[in-house]
């Protein structure tokens, strides 16, 4: 049984949901933890059994539809993999919108970075 407090809090703490277009049933939360102050998604290893992405705070802020929209990609890209033949990799270095961004393993998670 769950606690409802930890429910109550862990609902104030999503800020968004992502629903995959191919599979309604997968959503993927978007969730502050003040203690990274980053956000983090809640749902791809539940789904998928990928580690899940942080996003620092000050992305989020910079531009926070462009970071939906990689997290959307993301999501769309394992959830094909996983249709297919289920082998994912997250990409270390990609652009969106003549931005270079990275990926880069952060303990648990696949910290979103700016590149330099």
């Amino acid at each position: 049984m769950t606690d409802p407090a930890v429910d109550q809090q862990d609902e104030e703490n999503t800020i968004g949901t992502i629903k995959n277009e191919r599979n309604p049933s997968q959503n993927v939360d978007i969730k502050y933890l003040r203690q990274e102050n980053a956000f983090v998604t809640s749902g791809i290893h539940a789904h998928f059994l990928e580690k899940e992405i942080l996003i620092p705070a000050q992305m989020v802020m910079a531009d926070f539809d462009l970071v939906g929209a990689i997290i959307s990609v993301v999501l769309e890209k394992i959830s094909v993999a996983s249709e297919k033949d289920g082998l994912f990799d997250y990409s270390p270095a990609f652009e969106v919108l003549d931005k270079k961004y990275i990926f880069q393993e952060d303990r648990d998670y696949m910290k979103l970075s700016f590149a330099s």
